[in-house]
């Protein structure tokens, strides 16, 4: 499993990544994700976009941040620690246990610290994708009594 930056050299692959029709209402599609990723860090915040690959094929994207609590409705816990704003695996590529090793993957790159040095890494979900939140559960996330909108917010500590 292997993250890269999304470029000018796969922009497209990773826009033309889609979730099952019926995930559509969890997760916004890529192009979006994107857009607010630039629109984020033209306001002078750290967000990082990437291509997740498994050997050679690309399977989804993920797009985190660090310290951007500025936005109404931002969790207490987006002050001075991480985001996995956004993660999706590519329909395609779903159900074969691709989704829990590039979790996996973010999580020990995160812990690196490469945008700065929190202790948390948070996300959130809407309460009705139980997939996704037995995935964050089994990676050790647990909910801190925060929710954004209707999602609940999940927190790991990346100090374990």
């Amino acid at each position: 499993m292997e993250l890269k930056k999304v470029t000018n050299q796969n922009l497209w692959d990773v826009v033309n990544l889609k979730v099952k029709s019926d995930q559509k209402e969890y997760v916004a599609d890529n192009a979006t994700s994107l857009l607010e990723a630039y629109a984020t860090q033209n306001e002078g915040e750290k967000v990082e976009t990437f291509a997740i690959y498994e050997k050679e094929n690309l399977v989804g994207f993920a797009m985190i941040n660090f310290n951007v609590y500025h936005w109404e409705g931002a969790p207490k816990v987006a002050r001075n620690n991480y985001c996995l704003w956004r993660f999706m695996i590519d329909q395609k590529y779903q159900d074969q246990g691709l989704g829990v090793d590039a979790l996996g993957t973010l999580i020990k790159y995160i812990k690196t610290m490469p945008l700065g040095n929190g202790n948390k890494l948070y996300l959130s979900y809407v309460p009705s994708n139980v997939a996704a939140e037995q995935q964050y559960k089994a990676a050790g996330f647990v909910p801190n009594g925060e929710k954004i909108e209707e999602e609940v917010v999940l927190v790991l500590d990346l100090e374990k």
